[in-house]
């Protein structure tokens, strides 16, 4: 036998054998399972902010790698979650109200929800079962405030909750809201025995503020008419109603980084912004939620 034949073949074998060892050994591993695999689902009311905010959202999740589906829009959006038909919701934060154990106990005494009642409430969420997370409030409070024009606000020297309360014989409060009994507590604990309140449809509510005759109309503090039209809001009348940031909920399918995000665009929702984003999606030649949510770049600058 020739051994240094067999030697030979046996080092060239060695030689070719070995480089696919180390190919082998300094291979990557596959990628780990993540989050970023599966699809979020996010549900949304159906209010056109809600909408643009939802597609915001979406968009943000989206440019850091994960999949998103909007759900069609619903009433209840936090239900979705609970439900397990949703991982992220944007809703304003009262509608987690149901959430708590004693929603009584939330609201207090006067029975409306201030920004710190709405603290408390989310406090408690994140303190409970662990299934469900409530993100970050917003800045941005869509909840209502009285109104007037400049002209009526002189006539009547209303510059405040407390002037309004002193000539409210002679104003008539315009909402559309037909529980009216918080805000009429509401307004005798600041002076105003007997209250005039009249409750309209929420589309009529632009035209009675337009009318501005001897009259204050409830609107939302998001309202681009405010703004747009001249119009005044009543200093610190806002107490006189439910406070309405945004909050998002989220399940255990929503990674810390995910949830990063959310709150970054959250963060970013400024009174200004929203009150830009309802000029937007609201009234003639509005923009589609979609479309408006392109521009979110734009006005949160």
């Amino acid at each position: 036998m020739n051994l240094r034949k067999t030697s030979s073949l046996g080092v060239l074998c060695l030689a070719l054998l070995l480089p696919l060892s180390a190919c082998t050994d300094n291979e990557p591993a596959a990628p780990a399972e993540s989050s970023q695999s599966a699809v979020l689902k996010l549900a949304r009311g159906g209010q056109p902010v809600q909408q643009a905010l939802a597609e915001v959202y979406k968009n943000a999740l989206s440019a850091e790698g994960y999949d998103v589906e909007i759900n069609k829009s619903t009433d209840n959006p936090y239900q979705q979650v609970l439900d397990g038909q949703a991982d992220i919701a944007v809703d304003y934060a009262g509608a987690a109200l149901g959430m708590s154990k004693d929603a009584a106990g939330i609201t207090g005494e006067d029975g409306v929800l201030s920004v710190d009642d709405l603290k408390n409430l989310r406090t408690e969420i994140n303190d409970s079962d662990g299934k469900v997370a409530a993100l970050e409030l917003s800045a941005a409070d869509s909840g209502k405030v009285l109104v007037m024009s400049s002209a009526e606000a002189q006539t009547h020297s209303v510059d405040s909750l407390s002037s309004l309360a002193g000539d409210c014989q002679k104003i008539t409060i315009i909402t559309d809201d037909s529980e009216t009994k918080n805000l009429e507590a509401a307004l005798k604990t600041e002076g105003c025995e007997k209250p005039k309140v009249s409750v309209v449809e929420s589309a009529d509510l632009a035209t009675q503020l337009r009318a501005s005759v001897d009259r204050t109309v409830a609107l939302s503090a998001g309202n681009a008419m405010i703004s747009d039209e001249g119009f005044k809001s009543i200093s610190d009348t806002a107490k006189l109603f439910d406070a309405q940031p945004f909050m998002l909920l989220a399940n255990g399918n929503v990674d810390d980084k995910a949830r990063g995000e959310l709150n970054k665009i959250t963060g970013d929702l400024s009174q200004q912004t929203l009150v830009d984003l309802n000029r937007m999606v609201t009234g003639p030649g509005a923009m589609k939620p979609a479309q408006a949510a392109t521009r979110w770049e734009w006005i949160i600058d």
